[in-house]
């Protein structure tokens, strides 16, 4: 029987850590909505919305609009110019705001 296996952490001085701020001067943050509208129900796979190529979000069912189903979520962009994509499919109609 081992005992418990010791482990050394490497201790850096704090001039070695980088340190990147979220909020900085040139950064805006920005909230946006998201609407997907769909003829047809979407699995949660079809409803991810991604910024500059990361899944941040899923889109949550909204209700009704018209005889579309609407889902819609609000994100929150670190830039203002930050690419917003979804994974729904090419038939799907899609609103940022």
């Amino acid at each position: 029987m081992q005992g418990p296996v010791k482990k050394e952490i490497a201790w850096l001085p704090p001039d070695d850590l980088k340190v990147e701020q979220m909020f900085c001067t040139d950064n805006t943050t920005t909230s946006k909505t998201v609407k997907i509208f769909a003829p047809f129900p979407l699995k949660a796979s079809q409803r991810k919305v991604l910024v500059a190529g990361r899944v941040l979000d899923t889109a949550a069912p909204a209700g009704r609009h018209q005889r579309d189903y609407l889902y819609s979520v609000t994100v929150t962009l670190l830039r203002e110019n930050a690419a917003v994509s979804t994974t729904a499919p090419r038939w799907a109609s899609v609103e940022v705001e």
